[in-house]
């Protein structure tokens, strides 16, 4: 098993919800983070004094998928994601040693992964 972790723009959630929807994923979980990277620098002002803001508004996703599903997922991340400009985000993708559901307790230990006394 693998988790797929994207960092992109917020306005590319909805395209990014849909690539993935039409590729058989609806299950996935978003998280607002900042960061700092080749993205432009933006400029605010508060109380009269401008300032460069060096930190950037981004949304992150994490999907669980088999081995088998990777590229689907990041074809379809990249796809709802791309916008050809400096600042469309990243794709990452780790190994899961397991996977367990609170709700039932089970667990899930990948197949690529030696299982304990084994």
């Amino acid at each position: 098993m693998k988790k797929v972790e994207a960092v992109f723009r917020p306005d590319r959630l909805e395209a990014v919800s849909a690539a993935l929807e039409a590729a058989g994923y609806g299950g996935f979980t978003i998280m607002d983070v900042r960061g700092h990277g080749q993205s432009p620098e933006k400029v605010g002002e508060w109380r009269g004094q401008t300032y460069e803001l060096h930190v950037t508004h981004k949304l992150q996703i994490e999907i669980i998928v088999e081995d088998d599903e990777v590229e689907s997922v990041v074809r379809a991340i990249m796809g709802g994601a791309h916008t050809g400009a400096v600042g469309d985000g990243l794709i990452s993708v780790t190994e899961l040693a397991a996977v367990y559901s609170i709700r039932t307790g089970g667990t899930t230990v990948p197949t690529t992964v030696a299982q304990p006394g084994t």
